[in-house]
């Protein structure tokens, strides 16, 4: 999404570095975990494009199920309150407006991470439904939310460690097999759960 200084990034064997960043950003779908919005209405801000019909609009937001909510503050051409959203919300609606464009590419970067478990459960089964023919690039700190993923790779200070199946990363000695470890200890911990 930003300019490279170094390296080489590829996709289907494009270099990045040779397209325009604009053709780059209207190619992917980005969700972080610090939504976007722009002043105007709530149409502008989940279809800046203009690309979508009302169909498509309203079927988005209810697939997230923030329908009822937008239609209450006024409907698709009311000016958006960002404040009269939840996080999670907030979190929502992000994924409606990637639902609503066209990449084949979707990059969530921790776009899960702030949210309630169950905002969560919602994002992540609308994801895998949503987005099951798209390439999905996930920064992940809940691991669970990953591990029916193809593959991960582990950077460690910016450099790849290591990029395998969660399967063999699991069944071996590995920087993801230890994360994964630490991190369901703490989460049994802090669930009062032991073993």
């Amino acid at each position: 999404m930003i300019e490279i200084s170094s390296g080489t990034m590829l996709i289907d064997d494009i270099d990045l570095s040779t397209i325009p960043r604009q053709e780059i950003r209207a190619r992917l779908n980005a969700i972080s975990q610090d939504p976007y919005f722009i002043a105007g209405t709530i149409r502008l801000n989940l279809d800046p494009y203009a690309s979508s019909n009302d169909t498509a609009l309203i079927s988005a937001l209810q697939k997230v199920q923030l329908y009822d909510t937008i239609m209450a503050n006024g409907g698709l051409d009311a000016d958006l309150d960002i404040d009269s959203l939840s996080h999670g919300q907030r979190q929502l609606f992000c994924l409606a407006r990637a639902m609503l464009r066209k990449g084949k590419i979707i990059v969530l970067d921790e776009a899960t991470s702030s949210v309630d478990r169950k905002t969560d459960e919602l994002m992540q089964r609308i994801i895998r439904e949503e987005f099951k023919d798209h390439t999905v690039i996930a920064v992940a700190h809940r691991l669970e939310t990953i591990l029916d993923f193809d593959r991960i790779a582990v950077l460690d200070r910016g450099m790849l460690k290591e990029c395998d199946t969660p399967k063999n990363l699991l069944a071996s000695k590995t920087a993801f097999r230890e994360l994964y470890d630490v991190y369901s200890s703490s989460n049994e911990s802090s669930s009062g759960v032991v073993e």
